[in-house]
This record gives structure tokens, C-alpha cells and sequence, in this order.
């Protein structure tokens, strides 16, 4: 028998989240937060089922173990394939933030808190938990990430903001199975302190790994909340060592914020174009510029795109101004423009289709300069601006500014855009008959006794299938 575990007082961090977690209940949300939840599912299944011919998702796939259809497990979105809870939440994982089309919050750090939800219908359907039940996970992945993100930057430190995996996920596969708060706790340190990712992972020339830098972590991290269900410790005092040991002045557990009054997830983003956040705005005034620009392209002998001085570090170093790769052009600022500025929209057939190794998206993509922006930098986060002035060789010039791009907290999406971005990546995949059938079913969401019902409809037409043992 394990002896009762003896913490520590004051109550560590860790606890205490643990008990904001615990008492999250369905019962409790804001019409609005449930109605959120929807959005963001739907939102998040369209960017899975978009990317189900991504190669690192086709490499992932066979490695996820294949269990029997009566055992407690979950569904391979695509496939249908019956997988562990950890072998699907980072199978899903990766269709999901392969497109970097989810959606994201920014505050101290930056986050994609839509990379919780394929860990929510994992441990959920392992669970054969309801529609409410996955409600409530969904809620306590996004507000722990967002107050994560609102009290401390992982990328301040030179980590990833992936690094939040570890801590998160533990506390959403716990809600999932109605752990304590002492068994989330433990969940959340075992996690957190094993999956520190490098900031590498987003910097340069990227790769694959983009793909999986959440999902795997978040895999290892539901069994990190299995080991604390079976009384398994970690060290409780893990987040006040973050705080204490790796940040600055200004970063406190005490910024941690565990109110009920709001929820933050009704705060998130969501992209209308499938490239980094920072870059919708200067793509969309891009885009803007294409119908006046389009019969001159050959003509343009500057491009300034005017940016967030942090935006030039992350977007335009020099690997971005010859992309080789999709993980490296979607994070490009100069060819995410070129090529908006060359077709008057950015999608994922263009990506699919490396429009941005074509020699006319190449000699635009070269004549960008990359132009901090003060005024935008104090701006941010209520603002976010980018702008894009193009000069031609016989001295006219065009100019466009996006101050709040579609899709961003002060501009969202109607419940009908959401559907249509949905539509439009789910049904080459599903069809129209089981892409309705998605939106049918979460519409009803807290009304629904399982979620298999919905993995069911995510089962790709045959062509489109792949990694079917």
C-alpha cells in the first residue's frame, strides 16, 4: 500500500493547478465557452484532415501500436486505425500542427493551445468518456497553457514553446479520467520536467520536427499521468524552480492566474492562411496588393514588408529567403509574401505545390527587404499590424497595411468562415457526406455519450487513406 504523500505548505504551484483543474465542470461554463469549444474542434479536426498526406505524418503513423477494437484505446484520425491514447495523441498531433494552419494565443509567450485537443479525444475515447467530459479537458488544456503563456516565456529562455507539453497535457488526460488534484500535480511535474525542447526547433532551415515537437512530448506526457494515477511522485516544487531558477525579475508563480471568472480560450486566434501567425498580416496586405500588381510583377524592383522587430528574427534570417522545404517557407516571411503577392492568396495547394521554389515567387521573394516596425512593436499584443510596399522600376509604387488580420482575437472568424475553412480541408479528404456529418456532430457536441461516433467520421475516402496496418 503507498503511504499518504506529506506536501509541502504553502500549497506548491503544481497543487494548486491541480485543484483549479479539478474543479472545472461542464455544468459551470459560460454558454459562450462551450460554444468556443466547438468552434476551436472544428477548427483544429479541418487542419488534421488537411494534412493527411504530410510525409512526417506518413513516417509517424506505422510507429503508433495497433490494439484490438475491444481494447480501451483511440482512433487514428484518417485511418480509423485503433492506437493507444499516447500513440494517437501524437499521430493526430502531428496532421494537427503540420499545416500551421491551428490556432494560437500570444501574451508573454506564444502558444498553439489546439495541440491539447487531440490529446483530449484520445484519452477521452480511451476513457469512453461523453461529449461533456471532453468539454471539460478541452477547457483544462487551454487555460492552463494560456495562464502558462500569460505568466512565463519559454522562448525568453531559448526553449521552444512546445516545452509546455510536459506540463499541460498531464493535467487534460487527468480531467479526462477524473484524477485527483494531487494526481494531476504529480502528473504535471513528472511531465514538465522531461520535455524542455530547444529553440532550435523553430529557428533557420526547418525540419520535420516542427511537426512532432508537441505531439511527442505530449505522448510521453499522458503516460507521465498514467504513472501519477498509480501513485508515482515528482518533484512538486517544479514549477517554482521554472520560475526561480530559469526566468527574470518580472516572472512570478504568483502571476499564475487561477480564477474562474473568465475563461481565456475565447480569447484564442485562428489563421486564415496557413503560414506562422506573425505573417498573416503582412500576407493578407500582400494579397490586397495583387490585383492592382499582377500584370507588372516582372516589373517590381523592391518589396518592403514592414514588421515586428521579433518577427524579423524568427522570419526573415537568411535560410528564409531560399526555402527549400514547406516547414521552412510557411515560416518565411519574404516567400510567404512573394507568393501572396504573386496569385493574391496563400493556401495549402500552393505549399503542396512548392509554389515557392518557382522562379517568379523566387525573384520576389529575393527583392523583399525585411523592415522592423517600431510602431508596431508597441503595439503588440493589442495590436498586429504588417504592411507591405511594393516600388516599380518606372517609380510608382502600391503600399497596404492589415491592422488586425482575419481570424485574430479582435477580428474572429463567423461561426460560418470557421465552417467554410473547415469544408475546405476536411471534405478532400472525408467527402461532403462524412464532412457534414463532423459538423453535425459537434454541433450536438454536449449532447453526444461518445466521441467514437466522431472518430468514425473521420475516416478518409480509401485513396486518401494512409499507415493502415
Amino acid at each position: 500500500m503507498n503511504s499518504p504523500q506529506v506536501l509541502p505548505k504553502p500549497a506548491p504551484l503544481a497543487l494548486r493547478i491541480g485543484e483549479f483543474v479539478a474543479q472545472i465542470r461542464y455544468e459551470g461554463l459560460p454558454a459562450s465557452t462551450v460554444a468556443a469549444v466547438k468552434r476551436l474542434l472544428l477548427d483544429t479536426l479541418g487542419c488534421a484532415l488537411g494534412a493527411m498526406d504530410a510525409l512526417p505524418v506518413r513516417l509517424l503513423q506505422p510507429l503508433a501500436p495497433t490494439i484490438a477494437a475491444d481494447q480501451a484505446g483511440a482512433s487514428l484520425i484518417g485511418s480509423g486505425r485503433r492506437s493507444t491514447a499516447e500513440g494517437a495523441a501524437a499521430v493526430n498531433g502531428a496532421l494537427v500542427r503540420y499545416l500551421d494552419f491551428m490556432d494560437v494565443y500570444w501574451s508573454r509567450d506564444v502558444c498553439h493551445p489546439a495541440e491539447n485537443i487531440p490529446v483530449a479525444l484520445a484519452c477521452v475515447q480511451e476513457a469512453r468518456g461523453n461529449g461533456r467530459t471532453f468539454i471539460e479537458a478541452v477547457v483544462a488544456g487551454y487555460e492552463v497553457q494560456i495562464r502558462l503563456c500569460d505568466a512565463f516565456s519559454f522562448q525568453d529562455r531559448g526553449f521552444h514553446h512546445a516545452s509546455a507539453a510536459g506540463f499541460v497535457v498531464p493535467f487534460v488526460a487527468g480531467k479526462a479520467w477524473g484524477q485527483s488534484a494531487i494526481e494531476m500535480a504529480q502528473g504535471t511535474v513528472l511531465g514538465g520536467t522531461r520535455h524542455l525542447t530547444l529553440g532550435v526547433l523553430s529557428k533557420g532551415k526547418l525540419s520535420m520536427a516542427k511537426a512532432i515537437g508537441y505531439p511527442l512530448s505530449a505522448a510521453e506526457s499522458i503516460s507521465s499521468a498514467r504513472l501519477a494515477g498509480a501513485g508515482f511522485s515528482g518533484p512538486l516544487n517544479a514549477y517554482e524552480w521554472l520560475f526561480e531558477k530559469t526566468a527574470g525579475r518580472t516572472e512570478s508563480p504568483a502571476a499564475f492566474a487561477l480564477d474562474h471568472q473568465a475563461y481565456r480560450l475565447e480569447q484564442v486566434s485562428l489563421k486564415q492562411y496557413p503560414v506562422q501567425y506573425a505573417l498573416q498580416a503582412p500576407v493578407a496586405a500582400a494579397a490586397s496588393l495583387h490585383r492592382e500588381a499582377a500584370d507588372r510583377l516582372d516589373r517590381i524592383v523592391r518589396i518592403r514588408a514592414r514588421v515586428r522587430p521579433e518577427t524579423i528574427a524568427r522570419a526573415a534570417d537568411a535560410d528564409k529567403f531560399r526555402p527549400l522545404n514547406r516547414e521552412t517557407a510557411d515560416h518565411s516571411l519574404p516567400s510567404c509574401v512573394a507568393m501572396a503577392l504573386a496569385d493574391g492568396c496563400l493556401g495549402e495547394a500552393q505549399f503542396h505545390g512548392q509554389r515557392f521554389l518557382d522562379a517568379d515567387v523566387m525573384r520576389l521573394t529575393l527583392l523583399v527587404e525585411a523592415i522592423a516596425d517600431s510602431d508596431f512593436e508597441a503595439r503588440f499584443p493589442a495590436g498586429r499590424p504588417g504592411a507591405v510596399e511594393i516600388d516599380f522600376d518606372d517609380g510608382s509604387s502600391l503600399t497596404a497595411t492589415e491592422e488586425i488580420p482575419l481570424g485574430d482575437r479582435d477580428r474572429p472568424m463567423t461561426d460560418a468562415a470557421v465552417k467554410a475553412k473547415f469544408l475546405s480541408l476536411a471534405v478532400p479528404a472525408l467527402g461532403q457526406q462524412r464532412a457534414d456529418g463532423v459538423i453535425a456532430f459537434i454541433d450536438q457536441l454536449e449532447h453526444q455519450t461518445s466521441l467514437d461516433p466522431l472518430l468514425a467520421q473521420c475516416v478518409c475516402l480509401p485513396a486518401r487513406q494512409t499507415g493502415v496496418n
